[in-house]
């Protein structure tokens, strides 16, 4: 059996979960293809099953997602699909699970399985994520559930998340985050990027960037409009010198990544 799984990872919790199932497929005697959205590999349309694995922003799939998915070619066989979404929050999944079946709906792939599975936040600019301890122990309640969805796949289950609306938000509240940040926010957010005083001017944030959006200006980090609100650069940077104006610094927070996530790492292993 072949499994071809494509995610997209801001700080390694979309990726922890799509490759402890990517694990277990193989531990079952499954090939298996692992990649990025932002990697040049293809899906040919020969595997029994295709993944999928992205995070929420603002009650949607990030925007590069959306793009990939879109991207993809019209599949002649009705390939069995899954989609995975990671979420600080599993009430607050949104139209994450319904923007991804629309899409691939017209693509002609075949949506049998849809799972959200709590992973830490990641919005350092505009709160404060769980302790190192709380981290851990959602990670590894998070891969537990993975593993439970990757044996359900093996296994055939068919199962779909159900859409609700955020416990503390209300319809209008809900849906004003959502297309504020759809067609507003990740349109301009990017130019709000700041930093501080305490950076050095190491480059790692640009090293970083899974999308190319940061590049050094007089030995100071700019953001373009490319920029995905992933989150890394925030996350990574040792001096916790980058912050958004609307929110402030965030000296004193919480930093989040998944500890064993190692974006420079994959980077180079894709060149």
């Amino acid at each position: 059996m072949q499994a071809d799984l494509r995610y997209f990872s801001g700080t390694g919790n979309s990726y922890k979960i799509i490759s402890t199932c990517n694990d277990i497929f193989q531990q079952n005697g499954w090939t298996t293809t692992l990649a990025s959205v932002t990697d040049d590999a293809e899906l040919r349309g020969e595997a029994d099953l295709i993944g999928f694995c992205f995070p929420v922003y603002a009650f949607g799939i990030p925007r590069i997602c959306r793009k990939y998915l879109e991207a993809l070619p019209h599949f002649k066989t009705r390939i069995k699909t899954f989609v995975l979404i990671t979420a600080g929050d599993p009430d607050e999944s949104g139209f994450c699970v319904k923007e991804s079946r629309s899409i691939l709906q017209r693509k002609g792939l075949n949506l049998t399985f849809s799972e959200v599975i709590h992973m830490p936040s990641n919005w350092t600019v505009a709160m404060d994520p769980p302790a190192k301890e709380a981290s851990q122990l959602i990670i590894e309640h998070g891969v537990s559930k993975a593993v439970g969805v990757a044996n359900d796949l093996i296994r055939g289950v068919s199962r779909h998340h159900r859409f609700n609306y955020p416990p503390r938000y209300n319809k209008f509240t809900f849906y004003k985050d959502y297309y504020l940040f759809k067609w507003l926010g990740v349109t301009y957010l990017w130019n709000s990027f700041r930093v501080d005083e305490t950076c050095d001017s190491c480059t790692l944030c640009a090293q970083l960037c899974p999308t190319g959006s940061i590049v050094m200006e007089d030995d100071k980090p700019r953001w373009s409009h490319s920029c995905e609100q992933c989150m890394r650069c925030v996350n990574y940077c040792p001096k916790q010198a980058i912050y958004q104006k609307e929110g402030g610094s965030i000296k004193g927070r919480n930093s989040y990544h998944e500890p064993s996530f190692k974006p420079l790492k994959h980077m180079k292993q894709r060149t």
